[in-house]
């Protein structure tokens, strides 16, 4: 393969494999619409199809909440290294907004479901900072011949949470594939946000939290009508930082002193939530949070209760691992290591101004790092984390025509991929383009801690 795609707009890409997708080479504001339409890609997510076959998915449009918006997917038979051209599976209208969905491939079938949320959009009598704008509910569609053809969409009900602003509404989005855990349950992780008079004036300051929303029977029912769903947690709210504990925390007070906002308010939000088994049949829940650090969370019976939202370390009694709100995946290696996604940044280096600075200040590089759980250790979720190396850095040079497809970029949303012994990640660069390397066997080993006598 040509090397050059693979290192555009690249500053450094070691495991550098493939290019999913890259649009076509553009500049200036006033393109015409159908090249305008394909400038923005983001949230990708890849499930592996019961032929092999690499199947993806992402958000691709004019901008980040352009009209345009619509889901696209591609697929691949080669391991990942060339792909399809995008084609839509469902697209926004000018009253609806669809723009994320996660695929899950039903093991042992052909069934493969796509989970999104639909929400209300800015436009007509609807106000652009009113609490309506993006409530709506979560929904599901499903294909039998590899996302050749789809069904029609399907709202799912879920009960109903305190954070909502309207009893039949609610302000989510999704970023995670629904995954199974050992016990056999599907969970896929979603959050909810609380409009709020703060979020009418910056979203940046606003409370959320993380649940994962139960396919009780998704692995059995052929029958998508009788899907049933249900919330983990169950109850009036998801896992949420703790104000209390949190609200002294530097990141959070720098995040409030930049957007006119209260540390006490604020403290609380947790999102974008990945969940892995412990050893001991834990389940692990990684977040990102307001706290210049990835937040973890443990249940002890599967899903229904949850601790506190801590940060996380680098050991029981090590540094903090430095994060600042954008996504940070966790996941386990079929060996039972873990490997960690984040950025290395809480909200003070490369002259990031908080956590939620955005660009290349505090979302690039994308850093990963190899954890090993310690016996009978129970803080810090009982992880022992290795040294942290760069997956890939960004080239920092401004767009020549000063347009960016979102508000913030770099690199982020990353997916971890363990197919046929392999190491892969995908992610994507500066939100316009969907990026896929490999990480050898080598590399995983050589960051591997060793556990303490």
């Amino acid at each position: 393969m040509n090397a050059q795609p693979l290192m555009e707009e690249m500053e450094q890409r070691p495991f550098a494999y493939a290019d999913i997708y890259r649009h076509p080479a553009m500049s200036g504001r006033d393109l015409p619409p159908a090249l305008a339409a394909v400038r923005k890609n983001e949230s990708s997510c890849v499930v592996i199809l019961a032929d092999g076959t690499w199947f993806v998915t992402w958000s691709q449009g004019s901008f980040e909440g352009a009209v345009d918006e619509r889901i696209v997917c591609a697929k691949s038979t080669d391991l990942g290294r060339t792909w399809s051209e995008p084609v839509a599976i469902t697209s926004s209208t000018p009253t609806v907004r669809r723009s994320y969905g996660c695929p899950f491939a039903v093991p042992g079938s052909e069934r493969l479901y796509l989970f999104l949320h639909e929400g209300r959009r800015d436009g007509g009598h609807i106000s652009h900072c009113g609490p309506d704008i993006d409530a709506g509910h979560f929904a599901h569609l499903w294909s039998d011949d590899q996302g050749a053809t789809w069904s029609a969409i399907t709202p799912i009900a879920i009960p109903d949470r305190d954070i909502s602003a309207f009893p039949d509404k609610i302000h989510a989005h999704l970023n995670h594939p629904p995954q199974v855990m050992p016990g056999g349950q599907v969970v896929l992780p979603f959050t909810q946000g609380l409009r709020n008079g703060a979020v009418r004036r910056f979203w940046q300051l606003c409370c959320c939290e993380t649940s994962l929303l139960w396919c009780e029977n998704l692995l059995t029912e052929s029958d998508p009508a009788k899907l049933r769903f249900s919330l983990l947690p169950p109850g009036t709210r998801g896992m949420r930082a703790s104000i209390m504990s949190h609200g002294a925390n530097p990141a959070v007070r720098r995040l409030a002193a930049a957007f006119g906002g209260h540390p006490e308010e604020i403290a609380s939000n947790a999102q974008e939530l990945t969940v892995v088994p412990l050893a001991d049949g834990r389940w692990l829940g990684v977040v990102r949070t307001y706290l210049g650090s990835p937040g973890y969370t443990i249940s002890h019976d599967e899903g229904r209760t949850w601790t506190p939202v801590e940060r996380l370390r680098y050991g029981p009694e090590g540094e903090f691992i430095e994060h600042p709100h954008t996504m940070c995946p966790i996941a386990r290696l079929p060996d039972g290591r873990f490997l960690l996604l984040f950025t290395n940044n809480d909200g003070t280096r490369k002259g990031a101004a908080h956590v939620w600075d955005g660009g290349c200040r505090t979302r690039n590089p994308q850093w990963f790092a190899i954890a090993r759980e310690i016996p009978g250790e129970t803080r810090n979720a009982g992880l022992l984390f290795g040294p942290p190396r760069i997956l890939a850095a960004a080239d920092e040079t401004p767009p020549a025509d000063g347009f960016t497809a979102s508000t913030a970029t770099g690199i982020s949303m990353p997916q971890y991929l363990h197919v046929d012994g392999r190491h892969f990640v995908q992610y994507g660069l500066k939100k316009e383009h969907i990026l896929l390397d490999e990480i050898p066997a080598a590399v995983i080993n050589e960051l591997t801690p060793e556990l303490p006598n």
